[in-house]
């Protein structure tokens, strides 16, 4: 019954990000479990004591003290006497102990996974002014997932290995051809360039201006329109030639993760899907393998000195969520290369599926955060903005300038240099504040022209193992002790409720 219980947890529990509600049902099946298993134990005792306290009342009141709480695992002679005549207790409360560890051992695990995930925000935010800095824990209780907690730093060091080991920023904007980024960007930016060369006309000499026909308005228009894709064509060439002075990408990274946690989880959780269903499944096979371990230690303990033996519980149950935690995650990462152990050949879960992990990585990596319509966002309200819309308009001058061409000096005399000047940069600020607007019909081309996710797909896929190892691993590796500790001190925390229960009313 134990073991169709353990498989009922795991056709709720499902993938692991599933209903964040889902770790409480688990952990309220362990605690049941081990209430019935401590307090069959606890009453086949105390009606074993009770008829002992009949017989031997004399002793409740003298040497009793001694016999009952002086024991110790290695004091009497007649320890082996002890261990041959057998325990007083039923042996199927032994039996029965493996079980009770393997569903420890399975619901510590997908607890402790939960835990790394959720919740996204610090619970509960009454208590958020105590949280430190990074950390999920607050100095007066409450919790927020590992990875929410830390998704701007675990950002930051995924762009690092992305940028140094897999992506060259420069080179990826060079896939663009400025003539097609401009042919993209023109049906929304034409008309806006008119609109803009035709107001700043009337702002800065609308008597001219306004003297003119609307047909000779709009030649002019037309005729200075002329060089507009040129101009666009000049914009992405600069872009491409500074492209890491325009743009953060590591800023955009980090302020996407810090804005969208979920976005975060979703990542880990899709690229090591698998991986983390061996961390759930592996904790009832290991937990059932210590849950051996201590049925025989709980037997000789049992026998030769019982009031030891409650205090074990919490010990043994520390260390089954500590020890199939730490199993789990070496299972998922070593050995880094394939190794030969007699007949089978050995390699971290994760390692071997460098394939399908790089696609996947690489999909949501462009889905989520290094696409075009967070790369432009970035650049034109992002840290570098300023330095964004000074390409904008030095290209803008430039183009105007060849627009008027020749005929500078007499425009010059006619407006006079101050107005032709404001007009020049009225026209550039213009331009990129209109640009926000106009961009986003270009996105399609660029995400096609950019192949970020095939580019990194390949990149992730060429890596030696240890390399690849590399890129995912150290993201999370210094907050595995964490996961690690959760699990055991949710293990301790089942087995203390199930020493309560065993040692409650005097037993």
């Amino acid at each position: 019954s134990t073991v169709q219980c353990a498989e009922g947890v795991g056709a709720d529990a499902g993938r692991v990000g599933g209903s964040p509600a889902m770790w409480v049902r688990t952990v309220v099946l362990s605690l049941v479990l081990g209430a019935v298993h401590a307090s069959a134990h606890g009453l086949h005792r105390r009606l074993l004591r009770q008829d002992d306290h009949h017989h031997h009342a004399s002793d409740e009141f003298g040497g009793g003290f001694e016999q009952r709480w002086g024991r110790s695992l290695l004091g009497s002679s007649d320890d082996t006497d002890k261990l041959s005549k057998g325990s007083d207790t039923h042996i199927a409360l032994y039996v029965i102990i493996p079980f009770i560890s393997a569903v420890v051992g399975y619901v510590t695990n997908v607890v402790a996974l939960q835990m790394t995930f959720y919740p996204l925000e610090f619970t509960p935010s009454q208590l958020k002014f105590a949280q430190l800095e990074g950390q999920p824990f607050g100095l007066l209780g409450g919790w927020q997932g590992i990875i929410p907690a830390k998704a701007g730093k675990m950002a930051a060091i995924l762009c690092d290995l992305m940028t140094t080991k897999l992506l060259d920023v420069k080179e990826m904007f060079g896939k663009i051809v400025p003539v097609e980024f401009a042919e993209a960007l023109a049906p929304e930016m034409n008309p806006s360039m008119s609109r803009i060369i035709a107001n700043v006309m009337a702002e800065e000499a609308p008597t001219f201006w306004n003297s003119m026909p609307p047909k000779v308005q709009a030649g002019l228009v037309k005729e200075a329109m002329a060089g507009a894709e040129d101009f666009l064509a000049d914009v992405i060439e600069d872009l491409q030639n500074h492209v890491y002075e325009v743009l953060d990408l590591k800023a955009m990274v980090v302020r996407l993760a810090l804005a969208n946690k979920q976005d975060v989880v979703r990542m880990f959780q899709e690229v090591g899907e698998s991986e983390f269903r061996i961390i759930e499944h592996s904790g009832f096979y290991f937990g059932f393998a210590f849950g051996i371990v201590q049925m025989i230690t709980f037997y000789c303990v049992d026998t030769l000195a019982p009031s030891f033996s409650g205090p074990l519980l919490p010990v043994f149950g520390f260390m089954v969520g500590y020890a199939t935690n730490w199993f789990a995650l070496k299972l998922i990462f070593r050995p880094i290369h394939p190794t030969r152990v007699c007949c089978c050949t050995l390699q971290g879960a994760f390692l071997k599926r460098q394939d399908q992990v790089s696609e996947k990585f690489s999909e949501l990596n462009v889905e989520l955060f290094c696409n075009a319509k967070n790369l432009w966002e970035e650049m034109m309200f992002g840290r570098l903005r300023e330095e964004f819309g000074e390409l904008v308009k030095r290209n803008t001058r430039r183009f105007t300038d060849v627009t008027i061409g020749k005929g500078a000096g007499a425009v010059k005399m006619v407006f006079g240099a101050d107005a032709y000047a404001r007009m020049r940069e009225k026209i550039a600020q213009n331009l990129v504040n209109e640009l926000p607007r106009c961009v986003p019909v270009s996105y399609e081309y660029q995400d096609g022209a950019l192949e970020v996710e095939a580019t990194v797909c390949k990149a992730m896929k060429g890596l030696p193992p240890d390399e690849f190892e590399g890129v995912l691993h150290p993201v999370f590796e210094e907050d595995e002790i964490k996961l690690i500790v959760v699990g055991g001190c949710l293990g301790a925390l089942v087995g203390f409720a199930q020493y309560i229960l065993l040692f409650s009313g005097g037993i």
